[in-house]
């Protein structure tokens, strides 16, 4: 008698679980990572990581649309300078890292991923950070060293989870660098030598 309610329970949780599509952060980290587009293809309900660094890349492939389920995407080592503006379907997503491209900004449809908490955009030709970033609250970690940034709209006082950021290879000056721990006061950052551009 007291094995049909078990029984009955654990096929609710498995069922839950099929249906799942925010993974938690100990399920994300164990999940199998796709790194063959064809192979992904063949199951995109069960891509929930996606590595697509180092393969030359000028433009995100249409196809990658289909993986509803993305948790994580990796386009590192590329040639990319923008996104689609279908990027911002991927409602799940929680880790994304485009370091070693070629962009200029960042694609305003990252705003749209709310679950967001890793963000890496390291050596690029950044020059700000949109205002619409500031509605991602849950985001703990920007990587985002080398770049050209010095734009950071009073909107990103919002990102109330940031708890590290890299800003290496980059020059501010003394009050930059102090306007930017105020938009973070609970981050540790992590600044290059201050320049003094404006000491004569």
């Amino acid at each position: 008698m007291i094995l049909r309610p078990l029984f009955l329970l654990l096929v609710a949780l498995v069922s839950c679980s099929a249906q799942a599509q925010l993974l938690s952060q100990l399920a994300l980290d164990s999940v199998r990572t796709y790194r063959n587009l064809e192979k992904a293809l063949k199951e995109p309900e069960k891509v929930y990581r996606l590595d697509l660094s180092g393969q030359k890349l000028k433009e995100l492939p249409e196809s990658v649309r289909q993986f509803k389920n993305l948790n994580a995407l990796d386009l590192g080592r590329n040639k990319l300078r923008t996104l689609p503006d279908w990027i911002g379907e991927f409602r799940y997503m929680q880790e994304f890292s485009a370091g070693q491209n070629k962009f200029a900004r960042v694609p305003e449809g990252i705003c749209q991923w709310t679950e967001l908490r890793r963000f890496d955009m390291h050596k690029n030709a950044l020059e700000g950070l949109p205002a619409c970033m500031g509605a991602l609250n849950k985001v703990e970690v920007m990587d985002l060293w080398s770049n050209d940034l010095g734009t950071y709209p009073k909107e990103l006082e919002g990102m109330t989870s940031v708890k590290f950021i890299d800003l290496r290879v980059i020059q501010y000056e003394q009050e930059e660098m102090e306007h930017i721990v105020g938009l973070f006061p609970k981050a540790k950052i992590y600044f290059s030598e201050s320049c003094n551009c404006g000491t004569p």
